[in-house]
């Protein structure tokens, strides 16, 4: 009876209220990459708080970013020289110049840190010979780290970014609990660190609602699918054991001893696909999937909810995600975090206007 009596007012008074939460749950939204429905957002943001106030470790933290500047005219004379000409195993768009195009994202991810996540300790930032702009108020916390101080002279140039990601721990002064970042992943509410790592040393292994084996079955060809298929090999052949679930593309929260277990077993793949200039079919995603997988595996690891949005910024949907953050904006439903992608350029050269609503977006949303 009481229902009844509430939704009656709510018809009455607010109408348009009660036809927007009526259509939601007849027909869920889902914005995220966790399939969790837009009503269940705060309620599971909410738990999280309670859950685990009390877990938050006292260890130190860093933060690794990966960037590259495609409108350095060295970079690119140097990649346009490596690109293969005919027959080769790279993978679908691992030359695509979205993959490598910059928006200064990079400097508006780093205020999202300085705002959502001042308890991190250093901040390196992995680049090739370049320096990106960044924030005044993070200038004592900041890095630069060139791939010469951390990938074999034999590598290198390179460009691809599972060769660079797969030499993370090798950044001199690196704690051994760090977070990676991509330059496009942006916090969006204030984390603790408890978010990430456990104060008895657990690592947040942040999985998503996708399924390796649909999409195999469903044709679908990247060069993350082919890494992570890969890794999984790998895994059963070692452990007997394979994951269906690729991570939330957002951070990732890792171990250097991990990565050095990793190397220990498998040192031979690693250094095979090292030699790929650009993503190839013997690739593994070590950042992204082998590594928390293997921290899972050992016990270091535990599954967590990152609720994350992720687009296109080349897509016509962009703007209407930019809208939807923007509305909850420091509020107690706005995600942990989000990813602006950009991806094939070639479906996307008609959405002239990508670049300027992107900036506008994070200049509002990031301003403080």
């Amino acid at each position: 009876m009481m229902m009844t009596l509430r939704k009656i007012k709510k018809i009455i008074f607010n109408p348009g209220f009660f036809f927007r939460d009526f259509l939601i749950k007849r027909y869920p939204i889902l914005q995220n990459q966790n399939n969790v429905k837009f009503l269940s957002e705060e309620i599971l943001l909410d738990n999280e708080e309670v859950l685990l106030h009390s877990f938050d470790p006292t260890f130190e933290i860093d933060l690794v970013y990966t960037w590259v500047n495609s409108n350095d005219t060295n970079w690119l004379k140097s990649k346009n020289l490596h690109v293969p000409s005919g027959d080769t195993c790279l993978q679908s768009f691992s030359t695509d110049e979205a993959r490598f195009e910059n928006h200064n994202e990079i400097f508006y991810s780093l205020l999202g840190v300085a705002k959502y996540m001042p308890w991190v300790r250093k901040i390196f930032i992995i680049t090739d010979n370049q320096i990106p702009k960044t924030p005044k108020s993070l200038v004592d916390k900041i890095k630069i780290i060139d791939h010469k101080e951390i990938i074999p002279s034999e590598y290198l140039p390179t460009f691809n970014s599972h060769v660079i990601e797969a030499h993370l721990h090798k950044i001199p002064e690196l704690s051994e609990n760090f977070i990676y970042f991509n330059d496009d992943f942006f916090v969006s509410r204030p984390l603790k660190p408890s978010h990430f790592y456990r104060s008895n040393g657990l690592c947040s292994i942040f999985v998503s609602a996708k399924s390796l084996k649909q999409m195999d079955s469903k044709g679908v060809s990247t060069a993350t699918l082919t890494a992570s298929n890969n890794c999984n090999k790998l895994f059963m052949e070692n452990f007997n054991v394979s994951f269906d679930t690729p991570l939330t593309h957002t951070y990732v929260p890792l171990k250097k001893s991990a990565y050095n277990l990793a190397f220990d077993v498998f040192e031979k793949e690693i250094e095979e696909f090292s030699v790929n200039k650009f993503r190839g079919d013997n690739d593994l995603n070590m950042a992204t999937f082998l590594v928390p997988y293997l921290q899972y595996i050992k016990g270091i690891a535990t599954p967590h909810l990152d609720i994350s949005y992720y687009f296109n910024i080349r897509s016509p949907n962009a703007k209407s995600l930019y809208n939807n953050l923007m509305a909850v904006k420091d509020k107690s439903n706005a995600p942990h975090s989000f990813c602006a992608n950009d991806f094939n350029a070639v479906n996307f050269k008609h959405n002239t206007n990508y670049k300027l609503e992107l900036q506008d977006f994070l200049k509002k949303y990031f301003t403080y």
